[in-house]
């Protein structure tokens, strides 16, 4: 629900209001209109802050400022955390994707509600607020932002979500930023004990996107399960050569038996 505005809109910012609803202006520009409505270049930049300050326009970055569809001097508009990002990422022509713990409350696995958005995507790294929303941008290379499902929002942006499977094999990749093991040795007990056919992806996203850690991590959970034994193969297939010995659950004591299968120390019951 928009809330009423408390501050007063200015003649000159009702101008450009006014245009920009007219012209149905999403993105706008640093220079785009000044020289049409007839104001200096630093009258715009000081209008364009004022707007943004009050509430009406989301400064996106620097020189580029989101529109929002309904505009008006008595009321914030409403704007959501997807648009925000769909049209910042428009703006650097960048891949994306929404992972981590976003996505984890998105697909149940846990009622807490993150505060941050966490994004996978090709050209930006670190933490930004926009719009008074806070953001997490992991840069990864092009190849890694794929096993997406899109995710359409009451105005149709269509949002890139990892999908289950690919989002599973991240909190084993990534388990130290998102805290998810062990964790997510459960969910994924879960996911396989109601839908043994996402045990197919599993296997291909973490061949896929994950590293020899993953896939034995992955291959001893499945092993233990007795799923199919050719899935199981295949992460075995792809670990051959590995002498390094790992923790089965990072940051914990290392005592344990040791699975030389899988070059695993099992420090703990999953």
């Amino acid at each position: 629900m928009e809330k009423k505005r408390k501050n007063k809109i200015g003649a000159l910012e009702l101008r450009i209001i006014s245009y920009v609803q007219l012209k149905r202006i999403k993105i706008l520009r640093t220079g785009d209109i000044f020289p049409i409505i007839g104001i200096s270049a630093q009258t715009e930049k000081d209008v364009f802050s004022k707007l943004n300050n009050k509430g009406i326009f989301v400064r996106l970055t620097k020189g580029y400022y989101l529109v929002p569809d309904t505009l008006s001097p008595t009321t914030y508009p409403n704007v959501s955390e997807m648009e925000i990002l769909f049209y910042f990422m428009k703006i650097f022509q960048a891949q994306f994707m929404i992972s981590g713990p976003t996505a984890i409350y998105y697909y149940g696995y846990t009622t807490q509600i993150p505060n941050r958005i966490y994004v996978y995507n090709n050209k930006i790294s670190g933490d930004r607020i926009i719009g008074n929303k806070s953001f997490v941008f992991m840069k990864t290379s092009s190849k890694r932002l794929k096993g997406a499902e899109f995710i359409s929002n009451q105005k149709g942006i269509k949002t890139p979500y990892a999908s289950k499977a690919r989002l599973l094999i991240d909190c084993i990749y990534d388990w130290n930023r998102y805290n998810t093991i062990p964790k997510v040795f459960k969910w994924i007990n879960q996911e396989i004990e109601e839908n043994p056919a996402i045990t197919e992806k599993l296997v291909s996203n973490a061949i896929r996107y994950g590293n020899r850690i993953v896939q034995r991590r992955l291959g001893y959970l499945l092993e233990i399960m007795n799923v199919d034994a050719k899935l199981v193969e295949k992460l075995q297939n792809k670990i051959q050569g590995t002498k390094t010995i790992k923790p089965l659950i990072p940051n914990i004591n290392l005592k344990g038996s040791v699975n030389k299968k899988w070059g695993l120390i099992i420090n703990g019951e999953i």
